[in-house]
């Protein structure tokens, strides 16, 4: 790698990550002796922040990955690679929006609950993306993952519409198209897509 490169190497897997790990580690361990005491409440919290710690861990490596790829070749791949599973996300929310349709009460409500489950994680997934978008200096590349994310929003908003047309509304689904047009994630331009004016 060049010093630039183990410089980015450094930043990822220096102290701070090195302490996002532990803490990873530890709220686990303490979240499965709490979950093996009955104590499910702390357990749960536990449990959701060693999520966001895995979460933060994720979005440090694809900036890795991003910024040390060898050629525009290695980042067109990985950004493929993202997209498929963005496209997995959608099409499953998609899925069991259309089997929620054939159902009533309370098992419609619980395939409403696991469709806004899987659009949380396309959520977490977009925002892992916005980093690179910010990293990548090829013009090709950039125009790429914007495209994704806009069409990833067009699929939100269609989403909602049906959701509220069908009498299914989610606020969970109101809630991240709220935050993709908080961010400017329906811009078509690299230079401003996931960039929020100050004015």
């Amino acid at each position: 790698m060049t010093e630039q490169d183990d410089s980015t190497f450094d930043s990822v897997t220096g102290p701070s990550t090195r302490a996002l790990i532990t803490r990873y580690r530890k709220s686990t361990a303490d979240a499965h002796n709490h979950l093996a005491n009955d104590e499910f409440q702390q357990a749960m919290a536990l449990y959701f922040d060693a999520s966001q710690s895995a979460d933060e861990m994720t979005e440090r490596f694809f900036t890795l990955l991003i910024k040390t790829a060898p050629s525009a070749a290695h980042k067109t791949l990985i950004v493929e690679a993202l997209s498929w599973r963005l496209r997995y996300f959608s099409t499953q929310y998609d899925y069991h929006l259309a089997v929620a349709q054939t159902l009533t009460g309370l098992p419609r409500e619980e395939w409403i609950a696991r469709l806004e489950t899987i659009l949380v994680f396309s959520q977490s997934l977009v925002s892992k993306m916005l980093p690179m978008l910010r990293n990548v200096k090829d013009v090709t590349i950039g125009q790429r993952i914007c495209d994704l994310v806009v069409d990833w929003v067009d699929g939100i908003r269609d989403l909602v519409v049906n959701l509220q047309s069908w009498g299914m509304a989610s606020a969970q689904a109101s809630q991240v198209l709220e935050w993709a047009l908080d961010n400017n994630l329906q811009s078509t331009s690299p230079d401003t897509c996931g960039v929020v004016s100050s004015v």
